[in-house]
């Protein structure tokens, strides 16, 4: 198992009303490390989606002027849950997803301590520095 699974393995244990995370790259929407409680979440679809949405944030805060490596995290709120996309670096971003009873800022404080060690892991995993 590599390291970034391990670490996806340990943070998913900290969340509270977990339901899925995954590690994606941006450019290609595909995942590198993530899991999910359940069995009909398509996490692979997710990924996809979501990078785009990660990409079209990026431009439209460059149009606005406000520079579009600036994004820390984008909040989608729905009737039954919270999805956190956290970017890590400048090419990936952390998924989760957490049921409308968890606590969304202890969900972002977990988040946050896993940046640096998920950039470090990265960098392992990869060969890649991904810094922001």
């Amino acid at each position: 198992m590599s390291l970034l699974q391990d670490l996806i393995n340990k943070f998913k244990t900290e969340i509270p009303h977990f339901i899925a995370t995954d590690l994606v790259n941006i450019e290609t929407g595909l995942s590198v490390a993530g899991g999910s409680i359940d069995p009909n979440f398509d996490a692979s679809v997710a990924a996809a989606c979501y990078a785009e949405v990660t990409k079209s944030n990026s431009q439209a805060l460059d149009l606005l002027g406000l520079g579009g490596q600036t994004t820390e995290d984008i909040l989608v709120s729905t009737r039954e849950a919270y999805l956190l996309l956290r970017l890590i670096g400048k090419d990936h971003f952390l998924g989760l997803a957490i049921t409308k009873h968890g606590a969304l800022g202890y969900a972002r404080s977990v988040m946050k301590k896993y940046e640096p060690l998920l950039r470090e892991a990265i960098n392992r995993d990869f060969g890649v520095q991904d810094k922001r």
